[in-house]
């Protein structure tokens, strides 16, 4: 499974993308810090095609 986490750079967003990893998932930390903007999706380029 692909998971995107809000915050991921932060406390428990970074701790909560530890745990994801050891248990296998695909994990993107999205964050201020990694350029994304999460009110305007600024920044994010999604690395999985959109759903319909």
């Amino acid at each position: 499974m692909k998971i995107a986490v809000i915050g991921g750079t932060g406390l428990i967003g970074s701790k909560t993308v530890a745990i994801l990893r050891q248990r296998g998932q695909e994990v993107v930390a999205a964050s201020p810090k990694s350029g994304v903007n999460s009110s305007s999706g600024e920044g994010s380029r999604s690395p999985w095609p959109a759903r319909r």
